[in-house]
């Protein structure tokens, strides 16, 4: 399974049989989703608690998760949401740009009626998240924008560098965000999706690289969030709700 993992209802079975990617999931999504913040300490007790599973299943879902870049594990001290400093923030948006530049490039050149379907259908749910003002679910939804640009893009190598720079966006966002995006931001994916369909690659990779730019704009890179206190509530917030 991949790193960007499929979410898991808390209708799908008992605590005790969830498997190592159903847990692997539910922390992945907390942190993409804000719920555990950056520096938010995942003490192995409490999440062999929450979860019901052994400390040797816990210790090896933080360590793929640290392979991942969402948490750091430090000695002697546990394991912590990562904590991105603003000198990594640029060189991920810098690495964001050019891949997805490449990989939007490669989606213009030959879109197919697959692609077309897959962007109207996700520009409805970003547009719905947004017509009820669920914050939370704009943000996923603008994450998973440009995965689905990625997976669409038949260069699964490059994809799946993007899946990786896209969970570390999400702990820059929660870490240094100093405002929400806008309506013009968020209007450029549909801006994306008709130059992509309309074969216009050059304008395409123009316009990806002004709305990543955006998206850096936004962050007060000197700010940094309190992490989380309550690890339980969180998680369990997480695991009850459906996901989009």
């Amino acid at each position: 399974m991949d790193d960007v993992v499929e979410t898991i209802d808390a209708g799908s079975g008992p605590a005790d049989r969830l498997t190592n990617e159903q847990v692997y999931a539910r922390i992945f999504d907390a942190i993409v989703d804000h719920k555990l913040r950056p520096g938010t300490h995942l003490k192995e007790d409490e999440l062999c608690e929450i979860f019901r599973v052994g400390r040797t299943r816990i210790r090896s879902i933080l360590a793929r998760l640290s392979a991942n870049h969402v948490v750091e594990l430090v000695e002697n001290r546990g394991a912590f949401v990562s904590r991105p400093t603003a000198e990594e923030a640029c060189e991920v948006f810098r690495a964001r740009r050019m891949i997805e530049g490449h990989l939007i490039r490669r989606v213009a050149e030959n879109p197919t009626d697959t692609l077309r379907a897959a962007l109207e259908t996700h520009l409805a749910h970003e547009k719905a998240a947004r017509d009820i003002g669920d914050q939370g679910a704009v943000i996923r939804r603008c994450s998973k924008f440009h995965l689905l640009l990625a997976e669409q893009a038949e260069s699964p190598i490059v994809a799946r560098f993007l899946r990786e720079l896209t969970a570390r966006s999400s702990l820059i966002v929660a870490v240094h965000e100093a405002r929400p995006p806008d309506d013009c931001e968020l209007d450029e994916h549909h801006e994306l999706t008709e130059l992509v369909l309309a074969r216009r690659a050059d304008d395409a990779v123009a316009l990806m690289e002004r709305h990543l730019r955006g998206i850096e704009s936004r962050l007060d890179l000197a700010s940094q969030q309190p992490p989380a206190h309550d690890l339980k509530a969180a998680l369990q917030v997480t695991a009850g709700q459906p996901r989009d």
